[in-house]
């Protein structure tokens, strides 16, 4: 059932992503960055725009972390509330995630509120330079060692499932130990799903695709150099072209 339960909450996700896209692509804020921005500068209020954040991670960070969950609920086997520690290391997981969205969605608003229009750079120059940065991150040492942890969450569970606190305590732990590896590996690809309103279904489906297959296949280390080149050179042609 767990398999199940995870699929309907990220195909639920997916679906209130496709609504919010289509709503945007018929003209409902269009004026803004071409009518796909969720950041507080394209005119939607901070908890909107980290409402549409929830549903990117729930959509996109979700079905891969199966393999955690199932660790959990082996974990757990034994436990009367074995939904609940299952459901506390999800919401663990989450929850770290969403402490990210709360630091990209304050530093847009900060930005949005100190900058002049003069200073906003056009989008394709924005999308441009994350692309570079992202594809650089991708080729980093510290990429290939978040990677690495976060496709191996037995390892968390060694670390932190001891029996010596609460069950439900150290099933939050393993939560937020594994999202920060995750958060660690994929900030930066999620970080160009946002940037210069780029936060719709052309630019979600590829990199979470993208995302999954690293942390999941068997050949996911083998992804990391080519998407990082891809992702510097296409962002080097945004923005040679903005010039």
């Amino acid at each position: 059932m767990l398999p199940v339960g995870v699929l309907v909450a990220a195909g639920g996700a997916w679906l209130a992503l496709y609504l919010i896209d289509q709503w945007n692509g018929a003209g409902h804020r269009g004026h803004v960055h071409g009518g796909h921005s969720w950041s507080p500068g394209a005119g939607w209020s901070p908890s909107a725009a980290l409402a549409g954040w929830g549903l990117m991670v729930v959509a996109m960070m979700l079905p891969p972390a199966l393999p955690l969950l199932r660790m959990l609920q082996r974990l757990a086997a034994r436990h009367r509330t074995q939904h609940l520690l299952v459901a506390s290391g999800a919401g663990a997981f989450i929850a770290v995630w969403m402490a990210v969205g709360v630091l990209f969605v304050a530093g847009e608003a900060l930005f949005s509120a100190v900058a002049a229009e003069a200073w906003r750079p056009a989008p394709q120059v924005l999308v441009g330079g994350v692309l570079v940065l992202a594809g650089a991150f991708q080729l980093s040492p510290l990429k290939r060692r978040c990677l690495t942890a976060c496709r191996s969450p037995r390892t968390f569970a060694v670390a932190h499932w001891h029996g010596e606190r609460r069950p439900a305590v150290e099933a939050a732990t393993i939560g937020v130990a594994y999202g920060a590896s995750c958060v660690g590996c994929c900030w930066a690809l999620m970080a160009v799903c946002l940037a210069g309103g780029t936060a719709h279904l052309a630019t979600m489906v590829p990199l979470a695709v993208v995302m999954a297959a690293e942390r999941t296949t068997r050949t996911g280390l083998r992804l990391v150099r080519p998407t990082g080149v891809a992702a510097v050179l296409l962002g080097l042609v945004l923005l040679s072209t903005a010039s």
